[in-house]
């Protein structure tokens, strides 16, 4: 197997002894991985996590020493790459809430209330650059359709002084680095570019809904705990230990609610139960659990959070959601955001936003980059989606076929039958084409193409649809697709020209011509059905099965 390194270990001096320190950390007496725990270089900002197998992986140069952390054991220190190999932790003594000192009970509610009154306090509340390492993958059913990794930058201009209300409000994002697969799952189309914006918002100290609601929206990305504090009910469960401070552990969850429908019955609504981790001195966050539900429909987000000098920071998010797709299968998406590196000053200021599709695209993939760098360890995952995604191809040639692939299905308009024939080269063996041969002069026949959008919208995980057009203006072509969304919904456009090799080969002789290809490629039929013909539907079926 390949081996994943991490990227944020660049050490001022490489004329010091570097080197690779892997290990596993494990409970001392159960001998059951620890996960998500922080490594941490001391004397520096920069450290990793250890993933769900309790395994991590980062660079280190001698003499060093790394800081183990986790909610619930007591911290330890190692210093040899020998002793890094199986890191033990011992589990800290949990008082439970009957039993607390003085025999005093939790009071859960003004424990969270003094925890938000003081997050200025706890942390930092000074400008700041946070590098993270991000990985988004999905599922359907049980094979892997999608998988994105990337290096982001976020400049939190304001610190944690003021908390918002959605990442990129107050703070400068960046993708610096990215790697990616094609998207093979069901949801392609509704699936954003990439969702840092998503996983940013699993902060709960940095970002809180803006106005009090009366229902829970399953949807929204930002906790509602601080703005809709009435509609929770809070209960304390005890005291546990992290990096030898004492921290309350509180459970809550959101109040029964109920919608009454017009037949007189109570539909159910979205809930959300979850742990808070708050240290009983300072009221510092110092986890965050939630499981939200709405029907069959979930998502699970941690939060952890440690500290460097005296104040705290985010160093791992992680956002797992599972919903249902059209034909009741199950769609399973996982994203994680890991903190590697904190710098401050006013020369690591930036001003970024959120990236499009087109500027991801603008990405260069480098890749001795992803060679040279760290990032959070792998687990079993990259096999299976190897063979999911690229059916054997390595990942770095599925990340450079991805590049390909949005290069040439993006502007059609320049160099447009150029891009085709890779297109068509590429969709060989798995992809089902239908193209749409048309020019802008249409209106005789625009209910042809309105009914081929319709059909898009009903076949678009299954069959690939494609408007050729044979304009030879470049201007005019871009105007009539504008003007009537042919570049919308995943439908895509190229203009080949009256003067097309492609037109000339299929001997194609009136527009609108349709042309449908099976999967293997080989055998072209260029009188296919027209959209508003019933009988096309059963062509389509007839090659998907």
């Amino acid at each position: 197997m390949k081996r994943w390194l991490i990227f944020f270990l660049f050490l001022s001096s490489r004329a010091l002894c570097q080197q690779l320190a892997e290990g596993t950390i494990v409970d001392s007496e159960t001998r059951k991985p620890v996960p998500f725990a922080s490594i941490g270089i001391v004397g520096t900002s920069k450290g990793t996590s250890s993933n769900v197998n309790g395994q991590f992986s980062l660079s280190v140069t001698e003499p060093f020493s790394l800081k183990i952390t986790c909610v619930g054991y007591e911290s330890a220190i190692v210093n040899s790459v020998a002793v890094v190999a199986l890191i033990e932790l011992k589990p800290a003594v949990t008082q439970l809430n009957a039993i607390v000192i003085l025999s005093k009970p939790i009071k859960a509610k003004a424990i969270l209330q003094k925890a938000f009154a003081n997050i200025s306090k706890n942390y930092e509340s000074q400008p700041f650059l946070q590098k993270f390492f991000y990985r988004h993958y999905c599922k359907e059913d049980n094979t892997y359709g999608r998988l994105i990794e990337a290096s982001v930058d976020v400049w939190k201009n304001q610190g944690y002084r003021s908390q918002q209300h959605s990442a990129g409000e107050k703070e400068g994002i960046r993708v610096t680095q990215l790697r990616r697969s094609l998207d093979k799952t069901e949801m392609a189309q509704g699936h954003e570019p990439i969702a840092v914006g998503n996983i940013l918002q699993a902060d709960i100290v940095g970002y809180q809904t803006a106005e009090r609601s009366t229902h829970l929206s399953f949807y929204t990305d930002v906790s509602n705990l601080k703005t809709d504090l009435e509609s929770y009910s809070f209960t304390g469960l005890g005291i546990t230990s992290y990096d030898g401070k004492e921290v309350y552990q509180i459970s809550y969850s959101y109040k029964k609610d109920s919608a009454l429908m017009t037949s007189g019955s109570y539909l159910e609504m979205a809930k959300a139960t979850g742990t808070l981790y708050i240290t009983t001195d300072t009221y510092a966050f110092i986890k965050s659990e939630e499981i939200k539900s709405y029907g069959k429909n979930t998502i699970h987000t941690s939060a952890y959070y440690q500290k460097f000098g005296d104040k705290y920071y985010p160093y791992h998010f992680i956002r797992d959601g599972e919903s249902q797709t059209s034909d009741s299968g199950k769609h399973v998406v996982h994203i994680e955001l890991m903190a590697v590196e904190i710098r401050k000053g006013a020369e690591e200021k930036f001003t970024g936003h959120l990236p499009g599709r087109d500027e991801l695209l603008n990405i260069p993939y480098d890749s001795s980059f992803w060679a040279s760098s760290t990032m959070l360890k792998t687990t079993p995952l990259e096999d299976e989606i190897i063979r999911d995604l690229g059916g054997g191809a390595s990942l770095d040639s599925q990340f450079d076929h991805y590049h390909q692939y949005e290069i040439n299905i993006r502007d059609g308009g320049k160099n447009g039958e150029e891009k085709f024939n890779w297109f068509l080269a590429d969709s060989k063996g798995h992809r089902i084409l239908y193209l749409i041969f048309w020019r802008s002069d249409f209106q005789p026949y625009l209910a042809e193409l309105e009914l081929a959008k319709r059909l898009h919208l009903q076949y678009q995980t299954k069959i690939t649809f494609v408007f050729l057009s044979l304009d030879d203006d470049e201007a005019i072509w871009q105007q009539a697709v504008q003007r009537f969304n042919l570049n919308t919904n995943g439908l895509i456009n190229y203009r080949i020209g009256s003067h097309s090799k492609l037109t000339k080969s299929l001997k194609l002789e009136a527009l609108p011509s349709f042309v449908l290809i099976p999967r293997n490629g080989e055998m072209f039929d260029v009188e296919a059905k027209r959209p508003s013909n019933p009988g096309l539907h059963e062509d389509f079926e007839m090659l998907l099965k």
